[in-house]
């Protein structure tokens, strides 16, 4: 079973890139995520799950599985074989800044099984992590640009001489 959204956004992919690639900030915007660890192709780090609006936790694994600087960053979390949810989010230029696609497939024994009765859930929780990106994009757009080109003041030409002073 696999869930999909797509959203755009006025930004480019390196900046967007650098956000979702973030994964330690994950817990100033995601609302279930808090991931410790770096993208790192292969790495293998606890991400705790916040349950039923935080209160209540669960940890598991999760290996990040795809990683191309600035187009796709995808992780596994679960039990292989038995339940497990591959996540994904692809970035694609387009013509006034991205298109962010995520996407969340379950796989294994129960997760046919386990997915399609979860499927209305798992739509609204994507839809809830999408928002909450989005408002972090819109957050970070906010920001004043830092520029390294300095701004010089134009030099006033000297004062005309006028006969007075020959």
């Amino acid at each position: 079973m696999k869930e999909e959204t797509t959203f755009d956004f006025n930004m480019s992919a390196l900046r967007v890139w650098s956000l979702i690639s973030d994964l330690r900030g994950y817990a100033r915007w995601h609302p279930i995520y808090r991931i410790a660890g770096d993208a790192e192709r292969g790495a293998e780090m606890d991400v705790t799950w916040l349950l039923f609006k935080g209160d209540r936790k669960m940890t598991t694994q999760m290996v990040i599985n795809r990683l191309t600087k600035p187009q796709l960053i995808g992780w596994q979390m679960g039990v292989k074989g038995f339940l497990t949810f591959d996540e994904r989010y692809e970035i694609e230029p387009i013509a006034n800044g991205v298109c962010i696609h995520h996407s969340v497939e379950c796989r294994g024994i129960i997760g046919g099984l386990f997915g399609r009765m979860m499927r209305k859930g798992l739509r609204r929780t994507m839809r809830q992590q999408d928002a909450a990106f989005l408002n972090l994009l819109r957050r970070q757009s906010r920001l004043p640009g830092r520029s390294t080109r300095q701004h010089r003041r134009p030099i006033k030409p000297p004062p005309p001489r006028g006969a007075a002073n020959d």
